[in-house]
């Protein structure tokens, strides 16, 4: 009787392009501009991408769009948030002794990058994506500061941009 074996030693990573964008405006209001501009329909998903921590949850903006024609995925993703949590520690002595104080938190979607605003997620089907002439055109944009390409088998939490 003959013993067959399934070798798994080439496991297929999710193949995509990562592209980091810097400006400083709202995720809404660049979902637009990159629309006008680039030809996409980003819209917001009903959820955003959200990970716990002890004392909050961080809430990510998300915007997708499918592109059924060229067979592309587009997302829009926020690097940055930002909230404010009451410390449990009261002051003792003071004007305000009885008010509990309140810090900044700010939290990111890739930790690695954090001067990074916003990555844009391309997940192409075909191989006659181009992520330069997308970065390209991502420069002549007015708002956009600098958009750049990342190389996203370096970063250690990768797994921060696998959702669905």
């Amino acid at each position: 009787m003959a013993i067959q074996r399934l070798v798994l030693d080439d496991v297929i990573d999710d193949d995509y392009e990562l592209i980091a964008v810097h400006s400083s405006i709202a995720t809404y209001r660049l979902a637009f501009i990159l629309n006008k501009h680039l030809d996409l329909r980003l819209f917001r998903k009903k959820e955003d991408i959200n990970f716990e921590h002890e004392t909050h949850t961080a809430s990510f903006p998300m915007f997708q769009y499918h592109d059924q024609f060229r067979y592309n995925m587009y997302s829009l993703l926020g690097n940055k948030f930002k909230t404010k949590i009451k410390s449990d520690t009261i002051a003792a002595e003071g004007l305000f002794a009885s008010t509990a104080s309140e810090r900044a938190i700010t939290e990111y979607l890739i930790p690695e990058l954090k001067n990074v605003d916003y990555f844009l997620k391309v997940e192409a089907e075909t191989s006659q994506f181009s992520s330069k002439a997308l970065i390209e055109n991502l420069l002549t944009i007015p708002q956009i500061v600098t958009a750049y390409a990342v190389d996203y088998t370096q970063l250690k939490s990768k797994n921060n941009l696998i959702f669905e």
